[in-house]
């Protein structure tokens, strides 16, 4: 097959958010290749079966991935005997990490009765009236197989209530894989537009026109500009979705004020506002909705609810999710083959039985030491830096500017160019593993040790990294 002319990259952030293309390799990155031949070997096998050598682009990074063996509480072994401690967590979805005893316990005992039926479990229900219980917004609830899921269902279920098509979503903001979901997920400075009415973008040559032209973005945390914008398009809009922590962006958390002012403009125009708690779920009993004392229409959740099985739920009140009911007059359909399966109910009954408010609570101190801890390096390594987010959600951002939104986040990423890259690289050789946007999180089996472990573990990457900072981008030194 010929690929069409028409065909070519989009301008994306891979430029600046991962490791430079050169003929010349770096020292860091040829001492990264040194330490962990066994993952390279695999990892070329696996570039014979997969475009790119994974399956999975938001785990992918230069020059490759580290291949994992096994984990178990907080902790992972690679396929070359390293072992790490893990403040990635499966992109924040184990809340116990690995292989928490009452999970496996939980997993073990349903195998042999069987994986998934075409029907209800008992323990379907019991997740669900355990979800139920917690989440105040929430009387009602549906499971699906992804976050993704969930966050599509609850747009089709604003459609069908409100009768309009157009969906607000935040700029940066990231609520799975297909088309609206990755909207201008990257506000790239010359595409972007202006602040007040920032641009549609889309992410590749895969998104068509018509979602680009039903999709209304907002710049996060300005409540004086959302309130302009769901006012301007409140004939047209079904839903605003928004993350109560802006995720893939940086872990910036939304202002009170500006989660207040979607919530006051979307009642007053009758629009369904949806809270993206796939990440967020994890900051208390009732997700971050409970910490701010606000009440979405729909909430969206993933993650942590399947104890590391493929989950999504989302959920709302009875008048609002009754559109799916099978005895409803007029129904939306959902039909998916692995939603509520019993292996995945399972797990998700005995993870979150075993996450309790004092767990979220300890968690998220532990997750304000390791920022504080983290601040305070880069500052006596005297280079320009940051950790911020929320409770037991945390990234690194190579920038002393403020960050407050994905505007601010993306200078950041762009100032930084590969020097970010190769701090996340210098972290693995010395024990860390964090997403290579230097996103990090909290599980229950950490403990302070283990935040100052990686602490020091910092510190010393940007002793390494300092030499080829002074050389490469002086302007982070302060």
């Amino acid at each position: 097959m010929i690929l069409s002319g028409a065909w070519k990259r989009r301008k994306s952030s891979d430029h600046f958010l991962g490791l430079p293309m050169a003929k010349k390799l770096h020292p860091l990155v040829r001492e990264y290749q040194d330490w962990s031949p066994r993952s390279a070997k695999l990892m070329d096998r696996g570039r014979q079966v997969f475009p790119g050598g994974d399956t999975r682009a938001s785990a992918h990074y230069g020059p490759y991935p580290l291949v994992m063996e096994s984990g178990e509480g907080c902790r992972l072994l690679d396929a070359d005997g390293h072992e790490f401690l893990d403040f990635m967590n499966n992109f924040t979805s184990l809340i116990h990490g690995h292989a928490h005893p009452a999970t496996v316990s939980a997993v073990t005992q349903q195998v042999p009765r069987g994986s998934a039926f075409a029907a209800p479990s008992a323990s379907q229900i019991e997740l669900a009236e355990l979800i139920v219980s917690r989440i105040p917004s929430i009387e009602q609830m549906r499971f699906c197989s992804s976050g993704s899921e969930a966050t599509l269902m609850a747009l089709r279920c604003a459609r069908a209530v409100t009768g309009r098509q157009k969906i607000m979503k935040m700029e940066g903001g990231y609520h799975g894989s297909y088309e609206l979901a990755e909207v201008s997920l990257i506000p790239v400075p010359d595409q972007r537009g202006a602040i007040d009415h920032p641009r549609s973008l889309a992410i590749d040559n895969s998104i068509p026109d018509s979602v680009l032209a039903d999709t209304v973005v907002c710049p996060y945390n300005e409540p004086d500009l959302a309130r302009a914008l769901i006012n301007e398009h409140a004939a047209e809009l079904a839903a605003v979705i928004v993350e109560p922590i802006l995720g893939s962006m940086g872990m910036v958390p939304a202002s009170a004020e500006f989660l207040t002012a979607l919530r006051e403009a979307t009642e007053k125009n009758n629009i369904v506002l949806i809270f993206d708690e796939v990440i967020s779920l994890r900051l208390s009993s009732a997700g971050e909705q409970g910490r701010q004392h606000l009440t979405p229409d729909l909430t969206c959740m993933g993650k942590i609810i399947g104890g590391g099985l493929p989950v999504g739920g989302f959920g709302g009140s009875k008048d609002l999710m009754q559109v799916f009911s099978p005895e409803a007059k007029e129904t939306v359909f959902h039909a998916s083959t692995f939603s509520g399966n019993a292996l995945t109910m399972a797990s998700g009954l005995a993870t979150m039985s075993e996450f309790e408010e004092k767990d979220s609570d300890r968690i998220n101190r532990l997750g304000e030491r390791l920022r504080s801890g983290f601040n305070g390096t880069l500052s006596q390594h005297g280079i320009r830096g940051q950790a911020i987010g929320s409770g037991s959600l945390s990234n690194i951002i190579l920038s002393d500017d403020t960050i407050h939104d994905a505007r601010d986040s993306m200078q950041g990423m762009m100032a930084a160019g590969h020097i970010s890259a190769l701090l996340h690289l210098g972290m693995l050789r010395k024990g860390i593993v964090s997403a290579s946007r230097l996103m990090y999180c909290i599980s229950t089996p950490m403990d302070e040790t283990h935040i100052d472990t990686a602490i020091t573990a910092l510190s010393d990457s940007l002793t390494e990294l300092r030499p080829h900072i002074e050389a490469e981008k002086p302007g982070l030194l302060i």
